[in-house]
């Protein structure tokens, strides 16, 4: 893209910057003020860089958070708390929890804020990967073990949570649906190769009718899960996803074959509101906040360097 184009795109996102609409552009403007506000069109992009660089440190430094009201949440993030909180004892929460490295800059806060009310109302869960994360089973340990050591979250592994490990899905549909029908043949060890016979919570959870929700927490869940749990068995299906999958699954939100969604980070902080303790949803938006202002802040500036720039070719002409 050369000049010319670039300017072209700047117009388009910026109209109201144009010489053209007195309203929003000082009548008189000096040709000092001109000249400076033009060497905004030729900054060198370090000086952007450096900018960026504080801006993510603000947060680091000063610990900011970003005020998240527990009224006013996403619809769909209501509906996945209010799934929760409607377990009945005799039922398990069963978190497909397939994500590593790659995507745990999102994942990782939608598995913590749910695992964190699940131990708040004492409902048991059972953690399987069953996706692409072969490292899935060793990160959720992580995760749950760190938040059932805190207080008033204290669960004991075995009785009340298990975790199953890593399944190969070279089919997911084969892999979800004899999942469904027998959990323990499926799986009969778990992650410590412990038989799943002799851990307590396994004793009452046979199938997928044991099961009061399904809770899939990954870069993009299957949507296997909702044609196959939601459909065949009638078990409810919830999706923890990144930002710029969840376009893709709002039909399934409003058709009502998912009955609730996390999206990203945004929605780990308002799950994190609606249980009243910030976490690492809240701490993760406060870092994209700031740099969002100064992706605003670089456009604003550009586009007025931009308009100061032509306007300083036309009076030298």
């Amino acid at each position: 893209m050369d000049a010319r184009e670039r300017g072209r795109a700047a117009w388009l996102f910026l109209p109201f910057i144009h010489p053209s609409n007195p309203p929003f552009i000082p009548c008189k403007v000096g040709k000092t003020a001109v000249n400076v506000l033009a060497h905004l069109h030729r900054l060198d992009r370090r000086w952007l860089y450096l900018a960026s660089a504080i801006a993510l440190a603000v947060p680091f430094l000063v610990r900011a958070r970003i005020p998240m009201p527990p009224t006013q949440p996403f619809l769909v993030t209501r509906r996945l708390y209010d799934a929760i909180e409607s377990c009945p004892p005799n039922k398990v929460v069963l978190i497909d929890s397939s994500w590593d490295m790659g995507s745990q800059a999102e994942n990782e806060a939608q598995l913590e804020c749910v695992v964190r009310h699940l131990c708040r109302k004492r409902v048991r869960f059972v953690i399987i990967s069953v996706q692409r994360a072969q490292l899935g089973p060793e990160f959720a340990q992580r995760a749950i073990e760190k938040i059932t050591a805190e207080p008033g979250c204290e669960r004991q592994y075995g009785t009340d949570w298990v975790n199953l490990g890593y399944v190969q899905a070279n089919d997911i549909k084969v892999v979800i649906e004899a999942l469904c029908r027998d959990l323990h043949a499926f799986r009969p060890n778990d992650v410590k190769q412990t038989p799943v016979g002799q851990l307590p919570l396994m004793q009452n959870v046979r199938s997928i009718k044991d099961v009061h929700l399904l809770y899939s927490v990954t870069y993009s869940p299957a949507e296997d899960w909702i044609s196959l749990v939601k459909g065949q068995f009638g078990t409810p299906v919830a999706f923890g996803c990144m930002t710029i999958m969840s376009p893709y699954y709002h039909t399934f939100i409003e058709s009502g074959q998912l009955s609730g969604m996390l999206i990203g980070n945004w929605g780990a902080a308002e799950y994190e509101a609606l249980l009243g303790r910030p976490g690492r949803g809240t701490e993760l938006i406060a870092f994209a906040s700031f740099g969002n202002c100064i992706i605003v802040a670089a456009v604003l500036l550009g586009n007025l360097g931009l308009w100061a720039a032509r306007r300083g070719r036309r009076e030298g002409k």
